[in-house]
């Protein structure tokens, strides 16, 4: 009573050698092809000089939230410091990291220099597309749906702990 013929010896090794260039080809392929998007959450200071008229005498932040490649955000005036410790529960820009650049847009509320929509006065729609280069955010914001975009740069900034563990 011989279970082992050569044909099932041939079927088994077979499926077993096919399974593992599968592998082979597949772990070749991801790891040359796939690259996971580059860790940009944080918060990002305006360079003033840089935005529309309306921001132009405002300090912005930019705080974005990242889960891989999906990026949420809130754009804030940055003149108290106290103030920019508290965030809303849901951000109210969103978007997608994209060709090695970020696009967020959205309805974002108390750009108190900026005129917003007739219907809400307050809020205004935004729409950011950039690069980011080591610590700083490039790239161009427009105010409005179809408004001319104006350049921008952002530098980021260092978080509480890490100036903690810095200190120790």
């Amino acid at each position: 009573m011989n279970h082992l013929s050569l044909k099932s010896l041939a079927f088994y090794g077979i499926a077993i050698g096919s399974v593992s260039l599968l592998f082979k080809v597949v772990t070749a392929y991801g790891e040359t092809n796939l690259k996971a998007a580059p860790a940009i959450a944080g918060s990002y200071r305006f360079d003033a000089k840089s935005l529309p008229e309306c921001l132009k005498s405002d300090s912005l932040v930019l705080t974005i939230e990242q889960s891989g490649v999906y990026l949420r955000g809130s754009l804030r005036s940055g003149i108290g410091e106290g103030e920019g410790e508290k965030t809303e529960e849901k951000p109210p820009l969103a978007g997608k990291w994209e060709n090695q650049g970020l696009s967020l847009s959205g309805v974002v509320p108390n750009l108190p220099n900026c005129s917003g929509s007739p219907v809400t006065g307050k809020n205004s729609f935004v729409k950011l597309r950039g690069i980011v280069e080591k610590d700083r955010l490039k790239g161009k914001i427009s105010l409005r749906d179809r408004a001319a975009a104006s350049d921008f740069t952002a530098v980021r900034e260092a978080t509480a702990k890490v100036q903690k563990k810095e200190q120790h």
